[in-house]
């Protein structure tokens, strides 16, 4: 697949051979070691199973599928398959031609309100939850958009907020947050700040009071009847 010769080995939202990689990753774990667990044992990605297909060897028992008792299947049988389910589930998802392929194109953040948002009545979820957002990264990287790969390529963890400090200067810091300032569905700044978020985009921290009120909004004011 010619995406993943030129690789850089970035996880970003528009990568075609990110999507590919994740996709063939999700299925040769599946294919590897799931006929063999228990479900409650299968393998969900992340870092323990980076290590543990690096070190099992070509001539491993795990490569077998024991669903084919007839057959004792390769390493290389096993990579070649859950490659091409990868590509197969890649073309169910975003369609037949590859150039539309891309990591945020399966790999999105769905913010849902607790406990109404999870209702699976869609009218009142449709009303709560905001998303689906394209987003980079993965699990057990630096940008860690965690997955679950025995479920699908949505986010099941995230840094619900991200900081870089200027020690010499905290007036020049940056900072994001996912989804925005007001708890309130429909207020402006319910979710405004989810597309910064998504896209690693950061605003400025403000310090001293005087900043702080040049860049004020509104000015809330209580005071006793």
């Amino acid at each position: 697949f010619d995406a993943l010769k030129d690789w850089d080995y970035q996880a970003r939202s528009d990568s075609q051979a990110a999507a590919v990689y994740e996709a063939f990753w999700r299925h040769l774990l599946k294919n590897t070691f799931n006929d063999e667990l228990p479900e409650r044992y299968w393998t969900g990605g992340g870092d323990r199973w980076f290590e543990v297909m690096r070190s099992i060897s070509a001539e491993s028992l795990w490569w077998d599928d024991v669903s084919t008792p007839d057959v004792s299947e390769t390493r290389d049988e096993i990579m070649r398959k859950s490659f091409m389910e990868g590509v197969a589930e890649l073309e169910e998802m975003l369609g037949n031609d590859p150039a539309d392929w891309t990591w945020g194109g399966i790999h999105v953040a769905v913010f849902r309100s607790s406990p109404l948002g999870e209702t699976g009545i869609g009218f009142i979820d449709s009303l709560l939850n905001r998303g689906p957002f394209a987003v980079s990264g993965g699990s057990s990287i630096v940008n860690a958009t965690s997955w679950n790969s025995n479920r699908n390529y949505e986010v099941t963890g995230l840094p619900s907020m991200r900081a870089i400090y200027d020690m010499s200067d905290l007036a020049n810091s940056l900072t994001v947050h996912t989804t925005g300032q007001s708890g309130h569905a429909y207020h402006p700044h319910h979710i405004d700040m989810a597309p910064l978020w998504a896209d690693i985009e950061y605003y400025p921290m403000l310090w001293n009071e005087q900043t702080i009120i040049m860049n004020a909004e509104d000015h809330l004011v209580l005071s006793p009847k």
